[in-house]
């Protein structure tokens, strides 16, 4: 078995572009040369209170920035939960697993009640 050739006439060629013959050159004695007067109106520099009025309302809108990012910090810091490390003796261990088991709670859940009963029960 013989591999087919690939010849030139298999391939599409496409036609080449042609470029205008003429091209429109630009009047060179239409350019004027560059004056004071040719110029467009430059944009007015702002004065100085202008100027401190800007500074002082982008300082504001940053604080007010600065303040709600530190305001989403404090609410994201709310929501930690801390934990209290509680060195128990073996029965007292013993009694809150078996009152979990029984009452289908979490140990956690069980020490939290207590220790908001204790508290509430003393006034704090």
């Amino acid at each position: 078995m013989s591999k087919a050739g690939l010849e030139l006439k298999d391939f599409s060629i496409a036609a080449r572009r042609t470029e205008p013959a003429t091209e429109v050159m630009p009047d060179v004695s239409a350019l004027r040369p560059a004056t004071a007067d040719n110029f467009p109106p430059m944009l007015s520099k702002p004065s100085e209170q202008q100027r401190r009025d800007a500074a002082e309302t982008r300082a504001r809108a940053q604080e007010d920035t600065r303040y709600s990012l530190k305001n989403m910090k404090r609410a994201k810091q709310r929501h930690v939960k801390f934990f209290v490390n509680i060195a128990l003796d073996y029965e007292m261990k013993a009694r809150l697993q078996r009152a979990a088991l029984e009452n289908d709670l979490k140990m956690t859940a069980i020490v939290k009640a207590a220790l908001d009963y204790y508290l509430s029960e003393n006034s704090y």
